[in-house]
């Protein structure tokens, strides 16, 4: 099950956010989006289409891509 991560970060111009990535088990890929919402929705159709961790930088990317 892929679960959402949230990791506190500073930009390159100083500023503080928090980035949100996607983990599986031994898997994880951070700082994907500093939005909350979309990194809700990437991880409902990883699961719901049960994603293998194989093929995350690919679906990331694809998911990035559509926005």
């Amino acid at each position: 099950m892929w679960k959402i991560t949230e990791k506190k970060l500073v930009s390159e111009d100083g500023e503080d956010y928090t980035g949100y990535g996607v983990a599986c088990g031994e898997c994880s890929v951070e700082d994907i989006t500093s939005e909350q919402t979309v990194i809700t929705r990437l991880a409902d159709e990883l699961n719901r289409y049960e994603a293998s961790p194989i093929h995350i930088w690919d679906i990331v990317e694809n998911f990035l891509a559509e926005l």
